[in-house]
């Protein structure tokens, strides 16, 4: 068994193997480094998780993939869900009933660390209970809402790196949430990386890494809430579906259309110059077999898709949102300019049909992370969504942003850091 000091040294060796890659990111590189080498796996300064990957990537995994979650971590997972707390984004004015009407009313938010998960109201931040893991687990991995608003599948496990539990948990119609049911579904084993429950809540799709040094074998399975019945459809080759970083997520996951049948998700490969993506859209009705069979492609570039490459100079972060009615694409978007050091982030809309920008939602230049952006939730036309700008998070329509109330707001972050991970 390896110790936790030998972990740590093997992952710093990865990731100075992998540093090639990252010379324009050499600063940050050099501060995760740091972590790993003087906290054992402790995160940076300033990076956080959303808490829907493995505090450790596989061992397994190549220096090049060590530095596309290296990337990720630097560039691409902070952008992604604000998760740097230091700099107030610009917000417009305070939200009205009838803007947050247009968003679920409530949520559910899991600690990055072993603790009680949190429900709360979207417009208000009132708490209106919490759920502890059920022993002997101590800590929710994962969570994810149906189109309801009240009905959230829980993971969890007794430790990070360990078999995952899933867990139903329904809120009555004030909010306040009744027992966590466990689900007819095995406990994962498999790294997961990403996690989403269909719009009726009646199917969970789970997407799974491979066996080690295994050239077929990242999955995604769909399970029946009401049975456990799977369903199973298996990359042809050696591509990663979901995602994986250091110590942090997405803002983005996989997303299910309205049709409760069409699943979006992304499967990395590598290419000559670092790592590519693409987005597909897989029809569940299909029989089980062959991923790259069963989904068809969106045609966006896989330039702008995928884990960090070489001379990337813009990029969507981590995996978009789909719209209910399957026609568009809201996702965090990244561009660089250089030298000097320009960050520019956007929240931008895409087509699923042609693959192109429809429009931009939200955009600034500047010379910090702290601007990043995220989306966590869109509605079925793309017309209203929950967004971060920076630190903030708000409900973004086609014209305006309303930040959703500092009590809201202080649910989610501690001392600087997000540090609870809503899902709506």
């Amino acid at each position: 068994m390896r110790t936790g000091s030998e972990g740590s040294r093997r992952t710093e060796d990865e990731l100075r193997a992998a540093l090639p890659m990252l010379e324009r990111l050499a600063p940050c590189a050099d501060a995760v480094l740091r972590a790993v080498r003087e906290g054992g796996g402790r995160r940076a300064p300033g990076v956080v998780r959303r808490g829907a990957v493995p505090r450790r990537w596989p061992g397994w995994l190549a220096p090049a993939a060590a530095a596309a979650a290296v990337a990720g971590v630097i560039i691409a997972s902070l952008a992604i869900s604000g998760v740097i707390w230091r700099h107030p984004a610009g917000a417009g004015p305070a939200g009205s009933s009838s803007v947050f009407a247009k968003v679920p009313r409530y949520f559910v938010a899991v600690p990055e660390s072993p603790g009680r998960a949190v429900i709360g109201t979207t417009a208000t931040g009132a708490v209106l209970g919490t759920i502890a893991p059920p022993k002997p687990y101590t800590m929710f991995r994962w969570v994810a809402a149906a189109g309801d608003g009240r009905t959230f599948v829980l993971g969890a496990t007794p430790r990070l790196d360990h078999p995952v539990r899933f867990y139903r948990l329904v809120l009555g119609r004030s909010g306040h949430p009744g027992r966590l049911a466990a689900l007819p579904i095995p406990p994962q084993t498999a790294t997961i990386t990403g996690l989403a429950l269909s719009p009726d809540g009646s199917k969970l799709a789970v997407s799974l890494l491979g066996p080690a040094h295994a050239q077929t074998g990242s999955k995604i399975q769909v399970f029946s809430l009401a049975t456990g019945a799977r369903q199973e459809w298996v990359w042809p080759g050696n591509g990663t579906t979901g995602q994986i970083s250091l110590d942090v997520g997405s803002s983005g996951s996989n997303s299910w259309e309205a049709d409760n049948r069409t699943l979006l998700f992304e499967v990395t490969t590598r290419a000559r110059n670092g790592w590519t993506g693409q987005l597909r859209l897989l029809d569940t009705a299909t029989p089980g077999g062959s991923l790259q069979a069963s989904s068809t492609r969106i045609p966006i570039p896989g330039t702008e898709l995928g884990w960090q490459h070489n001379n990337a100079k813009h990029r969507i972060i981590g995996i978009p949102l789909i719209t209910g009615d399957g026609t568009k694409l809201v996702a965090p978007f990244f561009h660089s300019s250089a030298p000097p050091k320009v960050f520019g982030f956007t929240i931008t809309e895409f087509s699923v049909h042609t693959g192109k920008p429809i429009r931009v939602l939200y955009q600034r230049r500047t010379d910090t992370e702290a601007a990043s952006t995220g989306v966590w939730w869109v509605n079925t036309h793309g017309t209203a969504m929950i967004v971060a700008r920076g630190p903030v998070f708000g409900v973004q329509t086609p014209t305006t942003f309303t930040p959703l109330p500092p009590s809201t707001q202080r649910i989610f972050a501690r001392h600087g850091l997000l540090f609870r991970l809503p899902a709506w």
